[in-house]
């Protein structure tokens, strides 16, 4: 056996940044494909007599980064040595996707009781001032990308039930958007 052949994979991951505990997410199985996107904006400019209007470049548009994970409670993946996929005492795996669902809500510390809870995360937020609280910003690794972002849409699929009917098999699709590399001022309306 070749060197290459005796290493673990390398897995992807999504962490939160600057929240207690954080919230960690190892792929159990890589996507097979991330899609990155780029838009940027440009004013149209018309003139009387002109055969076709210019193009101004006004903006640029943000990056989304899109890729759809697969969460097995049956099988390990890969690198399951390293890396184990969070499950309940009936095995199934909502403790696990509850971390993915945990990024597009908002921000608390109590994000792991929402496990086992009837009403999920809504629960959370009951006379609580954070739920007008953003979801917490993150981080996206993957090989040699690795992107401070914010979850903008999980999608979660599921395929598979034990007997108590709790999810053992999920896809979960994943969009995020790039934070602004810079410091804009906040005081003249800058973002995050």
């Amino acid at each position: 056996m070749s060197n290459l052949q005796l290493r673990n994979p390398v897995r992807g991951f999504l962490v939160s940044v600057g929240l207690d505990p954080e919230i960690l997410v190892q792929f159990q199985y890589n996507p097979d494909k991330v899609t990155d996107k780029r838009s940027v904006s440009y004013a149209t400019l018309n003139a009387p007599g002109m055969l076709m209007p210019v193009r101004q470049y006004s903006a640029g548009g943000e990056r989304t980064l899109s890729f759809t994970v697969v969460v097995d409670g049956l099988f390990k993946g890969p690198a399951d040595d390293e890396i184990d996929v969070a499950r309940d005492e009936r095995g199934g795996i909502g403790p696990e996707l509850n971390k993915y669902r945990a990024f597009v809500h908002p921000r608390t510390e109590r994000w792991q009781d929402a496990n086992g809870a009837p009403d999920g995360f809504t629960g959370l937020y009951a006379g609580a001032e954070t739920v007008f609280a953003a979801p917490p910003t993150c981080r996206f690794g993957f090989g040699e990308r690795v992107v401070d972002c914010v979850v903008t849409e999980v999608s979660i699929t599921e395929q598979l039930y034990n007997p108590d009917l709790d999810p053992i098999r999920a896809e979960v699709q994943v969009t995020l958007a790039e934070l602004t590399p810079y410091n804009p001022d906040p005081a003249a309306g800058g973002a995050i």
